[in-house]
């Protein structure tokens, strides 16, 4: 053999022996080196500081790795695994900070409030800018955030729970009922219901975060049924369950059946609407996926996607559609080869031309407001300030307005979108974030 060879041959077995005593401490002491690298690697990548270009009005670092950063007002509430704090949008100063098991943002405006919880000592619900408690509920074992509402839910016994719909802005009870069976499964903050899921791909978290508006009746899973809630006079209006292929979920008022039969290899669907009063039958079509199937068996394992007054669905023709829940129109019907990407109460994003081409639909002018050429495999999300579109490839992201296409905002950047205002956007990379103003 060759003496570089065999020089290389002992490199290589040397190295062996050092991974191997390497994994051999790991096992022997249970250290777990993955923090410390992931921590190193965040410091690498923030060591410029600098987020995007244009630069963003300020950044820092935070101490925990953000999950979301909701614009409310002149302060941007940043949630992060054991701790939320409030950082003025202007300069980035920490207002205040609070331990939390779970937190969220509620209200709209000037009733704009932080929701904080912890366990065995229920909610606060702080000001965006001070951190001053406006109200408190001791008892809240969880909490759903709107913009007209917050709905808590205290359980003082094993099963029954009390849900109770306050004001945000003090805190003032709406009403109160009792939902018999719920147990404390739906605590923390925003616990899943059964309606409709927002589809955000890599804006998931930030869209979630923002408190939409409140569902005229919301549907509360329930030892394998659903328990119909009218959010307006806070009565339970009736309870229905489902069956292995069929899903029972809560959109636009009214009670939505979808059904998915198997046969000859394929799922035959069908989509009834039920008023939730009486349980009679609204209206039915069949024919329309509304993509909650799937497996041979065509089991339902998914809430349709889309918002609480739109559903996004696929007729038999293979064309997409956006449909209404309250009386099953089609509000928008797609071209051959159009793909619908999400939607919220308003607008919707549609995909053409191969995934070059977006369109935005609006539902109450109806039809195509605007369109802009996209790159293919760009992530794209609407919500009530901005349509997004970011080409990670690129590096470029670009803010439009959703009803005119008016670009607000493009920046070279590789940072995530923590959060949507009115004025700009909060974003971040690792546990660095800064506010990124429109221009």
């Amino acid at each position: 053999m060759a003496r570089g060879a065999v020089r290389n041959f002992e490199t290589a077995l040397g190295a062996i022996g050092v991974l191997a005593l390497i994994i051999t401490a790991i096992i022997i002491t249970g250290w777990n080196p993955l923090p410390n690298i992931t921590d190193w690697w965040d410091k690498v990548a923030d060591s410029t500081g600098k987020l995007s270009t244009p630069d963003t009005a300020w950044t820092d670092r935070v101490g925990g790795q953000p999950s979301s950063a909701v614009i409310a007002g002149t302060a941007a509430i940043v949630s992060m695994r054991g701790t939320v704090e409030g950082r003025a949008l202007t300069d980035g100063k920490v207002l205040w900070t609070k331990e939390a098991d779970w937190a969220g943002v509620a209200g709209d405006g000037g009733s704009v409030v932080a929701i904080v919880g912890r366990r065995g000592t229920g909610l606060e619900a702080l000001d965006p800018v001070s951190g001053q408690p406006r109200w408190s509920d001791h008892d809240a074992v969880g909490a759903w955030t709107y913009r007209e509402h917050v709905l808590t839910i205290a359980c003082g016994g094993l099963s029954d729970c009390t849900l109770t719909a306050r004001s945000p802005k003090d805190g003032a009870p709406i009403w109160k009922l009792t939902l018999p069976g719920i147990g404390r499964v739906l605590n923390g903050i925003n616990s899943d219901l059964l309606g409709t899921e927002v589809k955000a791909d890599a804006y998931r978290d930030a869209i979630n975060a923002m408190p939409r508006p409140i569902p005229a009746m919301l549907g509360f899973p329930i030892e394998q049924k659903v328990k119909i809630v009218d959010t307006g006079r806070g009565k339970v209006l009736r309870e229905d369950g489902a069956s292995n292929t069929s899903r029972v979920v809560v959109a636009g008022g009214r009670e939505l059946v979808s059904t998915a039969s198997p046969k000859d290899g394929n799922c035959r669907y069908s989509l009834e609407a039920r008023d939730p009063s009486n349980g009679k039958t609204l209206w039915k079509k069949d024919g329309y996926d509304l993509h909650t199937a799937s497996g041979a068996g065509c089991e339902q394992r998914r809430d349709p996607a889309g918002a609480d007054t739109v559903l996004i669905a696929t007729r038999g023709d293979n064309r997409e559609v956006f449909l209404s829940p309250r009386d099953g129109r089609e509000m928008w019907a797609g071209a051959e080869g159009d793909e619908i990407v999400t939607a919220d109460s308003q607008y919707g994003l549609v995909r053409s031309n191969g995934g070059k081409t977006l369109s935005v639909v609006g539902f109450e002018k109806g039809g195509r407001l605007w369109q802009q050429e996209v790159p293919a495999k760009a992530d794209v999300a609407v919500s009530r300030y901005a349509v997004l579109v970011r080409d990670t490839a690129g590096g470029k992201l670009t803010a439009y307005a959703p009803d005119s296409g008016r670009v607000l905002l493009e920046a070279k950047t590789t940072s995530d979108v923590l959060g949507i205002g009115d004025h700009g956007l909060m974003v971040g990379r690792g546990r660095t974030i800064g506010y990124l103003a429109y221009a």
